[in-house]
């Protein structure tokens, strides 16, 4: 583990622009979606990081040829038209949870496989029901659990997707139901519907339009959350490319430092309508005196006024964008008067609790933090934070921020550190194992610094 990193304070607004990286959501979708096709897929500004290289060299273990390029962001995938060439491997998928689920539902599809999945200690309690009762339901596959019932690890013999019916649940993860619908179609005979319960539409909507961008046809709604898949043969997009759209999750992290610093930030390639729901953390922070111009040639952020932030009571429901609850918890105690911030259940079972290590982390900077199942609420008390900073440099130390392995409570919490509490551009709050980060973002500290000294 990597030594705590001490984060240096902004002493100016920011003008600058930004180049964020892919998305890991888009790019492991487009990652298996590339393997059912029938040829040959370049995807440009992929995200290279530790998810989607654990999605790469399982693909990979399975008989498909990819062939990266991480100077350009590229990468090349060989389709075998709905089949995979090796009907026996090993796969690790670490402690990603998009690997884990399209995986799974991906090796369903070819018929007569034995497949060994396992993870990490952190993998192994996420949930994974909803996806491995889904294909049991519909015959695709048997499991042989090693461990925990419905965890990994275990054994798993598949029997190929030939129609059905199944009731999806989905409430702890919307991957879940994204896998099935991103494999489930293909090399079946008949169609296949799946009620999902528990759905995040904004997460599915992704799924949705990169289905038809890789050459399926809308799936009709003819109910809420009812979806009927018919058998689909998935090719290449016509102009033989996919390009990966920036993560905004990642953006969420930069468009608060904006709001703290002041300044102005621009965002190139992000488009007016981007397919990722976190875009909506943009109006949130918009409440708080962010202005945002989009359109097709990006996104620029502004904040004349970071000393006049709208301080007022707030509650805001983070459900279908709650990737980035743990960026506006971390920066609440700036924003004055206190915030309830709900919808984030499911994140208990994500990398690791984020609703425990959030209000973990804010009650170290002395913050009051009332904990719920499904909710935090923050009274801010911004003297205590100052009091604490203080006291730490007193005894030559920093306040130190856990990251429990997740690299979302190491980029939020670098964000709070980038502001100048004791206005004297010295570092009050350190990270502890910045390298998490490799997970979605492997270079966000040299992009936080390179705004820093522009």
């Amino acid at each position: 583990m990597s030594d705590p990193l001490p984060i240096v304070p902004f002493t100016r607004g920011i003008e600058s622009k930004i180049d964020l990286p892919g998305s890991k959501s888009i790019t492991n979708r487009a990652l298996i979606l590339a393997a059912l096709t029938n040829g040959q897929t370049l995807l440009k500004g992929a995200l290279l990081s530790r998810d989607t290289q654990i999605m790469l060299q399982a693909l990979e273990s399975l008989g498909f040829k990819c062939a990266v390029d991480p100077l350009q962001l590229q990468i090349v995938v060989h389709g075998m038209n709905g089949r995979i060439a090796k009907k026996e491997a090993k796969l690790d998928v670490g402690n990603a949870g998009t690997a884990a689920r399209f995986l799974t539902a991906l090796l369903a599809i070819e018929p007569g496989g034995i497949y060994s999945l396992d993870g990490d200690e952190a993998m192994r309690s996420r949930p994974m029901a909803g996806l491995l009762d889904a294909l049991s339901e519909l015959g695709a596959a048997d499991f042989e659990f090693l461990g925990e019932y419905n965890h990994f690890p275990f054994i798993m013999k598949t029997h190929g997707f030939n129609g059905g019916s199944s009731i999806v649940d989905a409430n702890t993860s919307s991957q879940i139901l994204s896998a099935l619908l991103l494999a489930s179609g293909a090399g079946s005979r008949e169609p296949i519907k799946l009620k999902a319960i528990g759905v995040r539409p904004a997460y599915v909507k992704i799924t949705l339009n990169m289905r038809e961008a890789f050459g399926a046809p809308p799936l009709p709604t003819k109910a809420k959350n009812l979806y009927e898949i018919a058998p689909v043969s998935y090719k290449t997009p016509d102009c033989g490319h996919y390009t990966i759209e920036p993560d905004l999750s990642a953006a969420s992290y930069f468009l608060a430092l904006t709001l703290i610093t002041g300044g102005q930030l621009s965002f190139p390639r992000l488009t007016a309508n981007p397919l990722q729901g976190d875009a909506l953390f943009a109006e949130v922070l918009a409440y708080h005196g962010l202005r945002m111009e989009c359109s097709s040639d990006g996104w620029i952020a502004s904040n004349k006024h970071p000393m006049d932030i709208e301080r007022n009571h707030r509650e805001i429901n983070f459900k279908h964008f709650s990737d980035t609850f743990l960026t506006y918890g971390a920066i609440a105690p700036l924003l004055g008067g206190s915030v309830r911030i709900t919808g984030i259940e499911h994140t208990r079972r994500q990398e690791t609790d984020r609703i425990t290590g959030m209000a973990n982390e804010l009650s170290k900077l002395g913050q009051l933090v009332k904990e719920e199942s499904d909710s935090l609420t923050i009274a801010q008390k911004p003297n205590e934070l100052r009091a604490r900073a203080l006291q730490a440099r007193k005894h030559g130390k920093l306040i130190e921020i856990e990251t429990y392995e997740d690299h979302r409570f190491a980029m939020s919490f670098a964000i709070l550190g980038s502001y100048d509490l004791l206005n004297d551009g010295q570092p009050w709050l350190a990270i502890k194992d910045p390298d998490c980060c490799v997970k979605t973002f492997p270079n966000f500290f040299e992009t936080l610094d390179s705004l820093r000294h522009e």
